[in-house]
């Protein structure tokens, strides 16, 4: 009843963000001040932008490393933030990438996603910044829940360094959709009252790149957020992302026909296509 509950706030655009965290300014040298996540294996600090507030979750081997790090950029749902997503964006980060979200509440068009990917690739250049030179910029996915999902779409049509797209319960028309050239994994919920799992079906349908698609069995809206169920999104985000900005050939071929997540019981009507 609770999740029902929940669905039909979103529906009727009520999101409400988790308790804020306190970040400190980006510009302090000792990685020490930042925020931590996921057993102190993951850093988070805030960067004030001309348009959007980046929030940036990284590994904290980051700050000794000489090696650079893929990326993912992030898209929120519609009216909130990244902070409902602590749990999912950390853990991605914590498999080895650098994670750029953003406080853009109305993202559907993909122009702060994308304004995302400038950023970072800006601060690989920037003698003064903590990524300078530790920013893989030729490996960039893009993410996103719900209109973060068609934000993640919009955004690699915007932005040609987005590689690929994962896509939770994205609300992106099947003409947007019919406009991806990078491959894309759309998911749904069979029992998401929001966003329905017939409307990401058609634009998994419509769309002409490499694509998967499959829904999660009982999945509901919200199930990607902090106070839901984001353990398995979170697994198949590091096995997405693997594949395609790590170049992991076992990871690419869980997605397969006949592999993991054709087999996995938690998700039904799968399909992929053009691989």
């Amino acid at each position: 009843m609770k999740r029902k509950i929940a669905s039909v706030m979103v529906a009727a655009l009520i999101l409400t963000p988790s308790l804020p965290v306190s970040l400190c300014s980006a510009n302090v040298a000792a990685a020490t001040n930042y925020s931590t996540y996921v057993n102190g294996k993951v850093y988070a600090a805030q960067f004030e932008g001309t348009s959007y507030e980046q929030t940036v979750f990284f590994p904290k081997e980051l700050t000794s490393s000489s090696k650079k790090y893929p990326v993912v950029v992030w898209g929120n749902g519609t009216f909130a933030s990244w902070d409902v997503y602590e749990e999912l964006l950390s853990q991605i980060s914590a498999g080895g990438y650098i994670v750029v979200a953003n406080d853009d509440r109305y993202c559907g068009s993909g122009e702060s996603e994308s304004a995302s990917v400038d950023f970072i690739v800006g601060k690989n250049s920037d003698k003064n910044s903590i990524f300078y030179n530790k920013v893989d910029v030729d490996h960039i996915g893009a993410g996103g829940h719900s209109q973060g999902g068609m934000s993640a779409v919009n955004a690699s049509l915007k932005n040609s360094k987005i590689d690929c797209v994962f896509d939770i319960a994205g609300c992106q028309t099947p003409s947007e959709a019919s406009q991806l050239k990078v491959p894309t994994f759309f998911m749904s919920g069979t029992k998401d009252l929001v966003v329905n799992a017939l409307w990401v079906k058609n634009t998994y349908n419509k769309c002409k790149a490499p694509a998967v698609y499959a829904s999660l069995k009982n999945g509901y809206h919200l199930d990607p957020v902090d106070t839901h169920s984001p353990a398995v999104y979170v697994e198949y985000a590091l096995n997405w992302f693997d594949a395609f900005l790590k170049n992991d050939s076992k990871a690419k071929a869980g997605f397969l026909k006949g592999g993991k997540l054709s087999k996995d019981s938690r998700w039904v009507n799968y399909a992929s296509k053009n691989f």
